[in-house]
């Protein structure tokens, strides 16, 4: 009411003081100055999210210049060692042995192969398993394992930020057989019950790194369970840290109760065993 008061007290004095013109002129000028500041207002919301966006994509940008040039470093070493480009097929015979033992499999248990061609969305995976020599391992029903399987829209992500092609990827067996040995966690079929909070998981590669003399902490994972809250109640996410690139398991427990367990996530876990 008060604000009613005041305002028609305001009118009565410029209708009293102002002829119809004057008071054309000043309610324009008055428009003309709400027009202005808020102009500004605008402008100035304008220039500090332009700023932010840009601050973003800086950040990002110099992530993705470092992933690319920190994979380029391990694929040149990779390439330069005798080891490495002895034989690839010799490398996936020895991955098999360490990891599979003889022991009864359930009639209903796929192998991580089939698992993946059941699914059909991990065309990607299956077909640089193939081009690494490991295809063998994940074919092996007696595999006794945990694998995080990156999806098909998983490889497209990261290879968009790498700004690499598949076949690119492809290409390199060195680099494209620790990679896939970082998403292999050997010994025993770790469930969504299994994995714990800050938990450390040394994979297939941690062994190769540790064999070479060289820092196996490289090559392990850390789990990261958190709580997350909703409408439906509480549950918890896994979260999969690697050391150039995290993952979260959008599918866990696939193939459970076997000897190889999969669980399923949304991004390429990319390992640090470039040189300093």
């Amino acid at each position: 009411m008060k604000q009613r008061a005041a305002l028609a007290l305001l009118l009565c004095a410029l209708l009293g003081g102002a002829s119809a013109a004057e008071l054309g002129d000043r309610m324009a000028a008055t428009v003309d100055g709400i027009k202005q500041v808020h102009e500004a207002k605008v402008s100035g919301a304008r220039a500090m999210h332009e700023a932010m966006v840009s601050g973003a994509r800086a950040v990002h940008e110099k992530k993705v210049s470092l992933l690319r040039s920190q994979l380029s470093a391990k694929a040149a070493k990779f390439s330069g060692s005798a080891a490495a480009t002895a034989s690839t097929s010799a490398s996936a015979s020895t991955t098999v042995t360490a990891m599979s033992t003889p022991t009864a499999i359930p009639a209903n248990c796929l192998s991580v192969a089939e698992v993946a061609q059941k699914a059909g969305t991990f065309t990607t995976l299956l077909a640089a398993a193939q081009a690494a020599g490991l295809s063998s391992a994940l074919s092996d029903r007696s595999l006794k394992a945990t694998v995080f399987a990156p999806s098909d829209e998983a490889f497209e992500a990261a290879l968009a930020d790498l700004g690499m092609t598949s076949a690119q990827l492809l290409v390199d067996t060195e680099m494209l057989q620790a990679i896939l040995k970082y998403h292999v966690v050997p010994g025993d079929a770790l469930t969504s019950a299994d994995l714990r909070d800050e938990q450390k998981l040394p994979t297939l590669l941690a062994a190769d790194l540790e064999a070479a003399a060289e820092g196996e902490e490289d090559g392990v994972l850390t789990i990261q369970v958190q709580q997350v809250y909703s409408l439906a109640g509480r549950s918890s996410r896994v979260k999969v840290d690697g050391s150039l690139s995290s993952a979260v398991v959008v599918m866990p427990d696939v193939n459970a109760g076997c000897p190889a367990v999969v669980h399923v996530i949304d991004n390429v876990l990319l390992p640090d065993v470039a040189d300093e």
